[in-house]
């Protein structure tokens, strides 16, 4: 009986819940590709997001092949690691966070840096909830803070260095739309696939 009991607890303890969302990209109107993200609990305490995407264009007679991968771990609410791989045609970016005791060391292709400021909100959480810091959010990618406002109702924008401004728009707590506009070129859509 005290065996079964321990098993029962251990079993129990080790149960994990999971999401996965998908959205569909695209680009004046067509469809170029898809992100895949998931979000795993376990034991209540370690929350582990990877995101995969591709997408695939033509812009100005340049074709532009993107493809993202993320893994993000997150200890209660606090970010402990990240790994994120960029690859824009065939330019790779890599940005590799962990946090060591009072900093985060964050290393990406054009340097090493530290990052002192616990990170509880990231921007991989903006897909499965509204943000929890309304003045700013961790970018996993770029390995540093940028600044969100409120623009509206369930809408949210932030600027990115690269010249990229996000909008966020949400509908009862869920992401129903990201918008990503840059200069010129005009808007690329991130939709909850049907």
């Amino acid at each position: 009986m005290k065996h079964s009991f321990v098993f029962l607890f251990l079993f129990v303890a080790s149960i994990s819940f999971s999401q996965k969302l998908t959205f569909d990209i695209f680009l004046f109107g067509d469809k170029i590709g898809q992100t895949i993200v998931q979000k795993t609990v376990k034991n209540d305490s370690v929350t582990a997001y990877t995101l995969t995407s591709s997408s695939e264009a033509h812009v100005f007679f340049v074709k532009r092949k993107i493809y993202l991968h993320y893994d993000i771990t997150f200890w209660k609410s606090q970010l402990m690691s990240s790994f994120s791989k960029s690859i824009r045609n065939d330019e790779v970016h890599v940005t590799s966070i962990r946090w060591q005791g009072n900093k985060y060391n964050v290393d990406r292709e054009d340097g090493t840096f530290t990052v002192k400021n616990a990170v509880d909100c990231s921007t991989v959480k903006l897909f499965f909830d509204d943000p929890c810091n309304q003045h700013q959010i961790f970018s996993e990618r770029m390995g540093e803070f940028r600044v969100i406002k409120k623009t509206g109702e369930g809408t949210y924008e932030s600027y990115m260095q690269d010249g990229i401004t996000y909008f966020y728009r949400y509908k009862k707590g869920k992401l129903t739309e990201l918008e990503m506009r840059k200069g010129l070129l005009g808007s690329v859509f991130l939709r909850p696939h049907i």
